[in-house]
């Protein structure tokens, strides 16, 4: 289970980063904006599992009033994970454009989303889309072997350091992003790629097919243990007995009142809210201990 919404959350990533960067090409005259890449993002993510995700939409907004695209919960047995989500792209000219006044409030669209996640204790979250030319902290490695990395085109930051920096690139604010597969594995990972011949009344027809087999791209040294990343919680500590010793703003414990709550499709219409998406990972098993070695 873990390992295939691992394997979900690179592919959809890896497939953003490779369909915006071919959407910037001069050649091609397609619009691949934000509500494109979050609908058939979230929509795959659903689509391959239904028995730990659901998803309700509700109702297209004119204008989000509290700036959010949607909202995140990660369940867990013993606590849950929230999050308020802003997706932003990258423009063609690799400008990132936070700045935007919501019509309805004359307030910027940072401030009403970080207001509304502390009124609801949520961790307010923009999802950066990026093609892989417009990366250099999270550009993929060359890792070798018949091994291709996966591109990091959905990186997270928390809302209040986009607000601090006020990014105008993504080289401004890359270092205090974390790819969204973090939210499961802090790992970087390649996958392999098998190519296939067939042969046809003496002329040769090649073709890629793409392999499940994947792989940790050991080469990396970036660091899994930043300010950023710990900012979020690992799938073992959602499920684990023992708390978490370090703060995580959006973490809600199970004996609280929160943890069971439904809001009302209502409710979430009243604050903009478009999409709800809820990932349970109270099954998922968890990770063995590892062994002390023996003494010498």
């Amino acid at each position: 289970m873990r390992g295939s919404l691992l394997h979900s959350l690179l592919e959809l990533a890896h497939a953003t980063s490779q369909n915006l960067g071919f959407a910037h090409r001069d050649d091609v005259h397609v619009s691949y904006g934000e509500e494109t890449i979050t609908e058939t993002n979230l929509l795959e993510l659903r689509r391959r599992h239904p028995a730990i995700i659901t998803l309700n939409t509700f109702g297209k907004k004119k204008e989000a009033k509290n700036g959010a695209d949607w909202e995140w919960h990660i369940i867990g047995r013993r606590r849950k994970f929230r999050m308020r989500v802003q997706a932003k792209r990258l423009q063609k000219d690799d400008k990132l454009k936070i700045p935007h006044e919501v019509k309805s409030t004359k307030k910027q669209q940072i401030d009403l989303l970080i207001e509304d996640a502390k009124k609801y204790r949520l961790k307010p979250v923009y999802c950066l889309y990026s093609a892989e030319q417009q990366r250099d902290h999270w550009k993929k490695e060359n890792v070798g072997g018949g091994y291709e990395a996966f591109e990091a085109g959905c990186l997270l930051a928390h809302a209040q350091t986009v607000k601090a920096k006020m990014p105008k690139t993504l080289g401004d604010i890359e270092q205090a992003c974390v790819p969204w597969h973090y939210l499961v594995e802090r790992q970087d990972y390649a996958q392999a790629s098998l190519t296939d011949v067939l042969d046809i009344d003496g002329s040769v027809l090649r073709f890629v097919v793409s392999s499940a087999d994947m792989r940790v791209a050991t080469a990396s040294d970036r660091s899994r243990d930043t300010a950023a990343a710990q900012g979020f919680p690992t799938l073992d500590e959602l499920n684990a007995s023992e708390r978490p010793k370090r703060d995580i703003e959006g973490l809600v414990e199970v004996d609280e009142p929160e943890f069971e709550r439904r809001r009302s499709e209502a409710e979430y219409r009243d604050r903009g809210i478009g999409r709800l998406v809820e990932i349970d990972v109270r099954e998922f098993p968890e990770r063995p201990q590892p062994r002390d070695l023996p003494d010498e």
